[in-house]
């Protein structure tokens, strides 16, 4: 799923060592705000990896972008809850055609 917004803030980090296989690991929060006739907020995890995703959003913040994630549900305790996690984003960059301009 993909989401055009502009992203607001990094709200959040976390990092620690997993259990399993002792290899560190690093989370942050983002909120992006999607404009249209209403304004509406989506709250999305990164998990930073070999891409170094998370410095990749926090250049990005103040700018529009596209992201690209998943919805994910997680069940703890008899509850579910939702995650957002996203997994790729690009700066929006509208295409600058002008009349009588030829795409091809």
């Amino acid at each position: 799923m993909e989401i055009t917004g502009i992203i607001i803030q990094k709200l959040g980090e976390s990092s620690g060592t997993s259990a399993k296989t002792g290899m560190p690991w690093r989370n942050a929060e983002f909120l992006m705000e999607i404009t249209g006739e209403y304004k509406r907020h989506i709250n999305f995890k990164v998990r930073d990896g070999q891409y170094n995703l998370i410095s990749r959003f926090e250049a990005l913040v103040g700018k529009t972008a596209t992201v690209s994630f998943n919805i994910e549900a997680h069940e703890a305790s008899g509850r579910w809850f939702n995650e957002v996690r996203a997994w790729g984003v690009l700066e929006y960059k509208p295409e600058q055609i002008t009349a009588g301009e030829s795409v091809a």
